[in-house]
């Protein structure tokens, strides 16, 4: 279990913290806030996620990768609607830091079953992956901490980019 111990120190110390420097930075949930400001227009050739959408999306990974995956909990997942999220976005970061706290007992359920159950609402081909002999506990908390990395890089740009807008808060 030192793999997800690892994953879950660097969510917990360097990716948690920029992600909440990064909505705050944007205004968080207070007035003028841009934690809901697309960086494009919305019928740009190149569309982009709001601050608070790319958080409530985190959560949907984790729920699906950690929660189902490995914990093999129930999860409903509508992948697609957590783009459009239009909700608090605080609430959402607390949220993130409850699933990564509860990433250890995941694996933990995943290496006493001897199995992955099926991700929620991922387009990602596990079949495909199981008869390759990919699909292991390890593979999955690599793939969360690469969505997180990524999407923290999408996060820190929509920031960057909205920000040198020159927009108030």
């Amino acid at each position: 279990m030192v793999t997800v111990h690892a994953v879950q120190l660097i969510l917990t110390s360097q990716v948690l913290p920029a992600i909440r420097a990064a909505v705050a930075d944007l205004g968080g949930d207070g007035p003028d806030s841009l934690v809901h400001t697309h960086p494009t227009a919305h019928d740009s050739a190149w569309p982009t996620n709001t601050a608070a959408a790319l958080v409530h999306h985190l959560c949907g990974v984790l729920s699906s990768w950690g929660a189902a995956c490995l914990g093999g909990e129930p999860v409903e997942r509508d992948r697609g609607a957590e783009f459009a999220y239009s909700g608090p976005v605080e609430p959402e970061v607390d949220r993130l830091e409850s699933l990564i706290a509860r990433l250890p007992a995941w694996a933990e359920t995943a290496a006493a079953r001897g199995d992955l159950a099926h991700p929620a609402g991922t387009a990602f081909d596990v079949d495909s992956a199981r008869r390759a002999g990919t699909f292991t506990a390890d593979w999955v908390l690599a793939h969360i901490l690469h969505e997180f990395a990524t999407h923290l890089g999408h996060l820190e740009l929509t920031r960057d980019v909205l920000l040198a807008r020159g927009r108030s808060r």
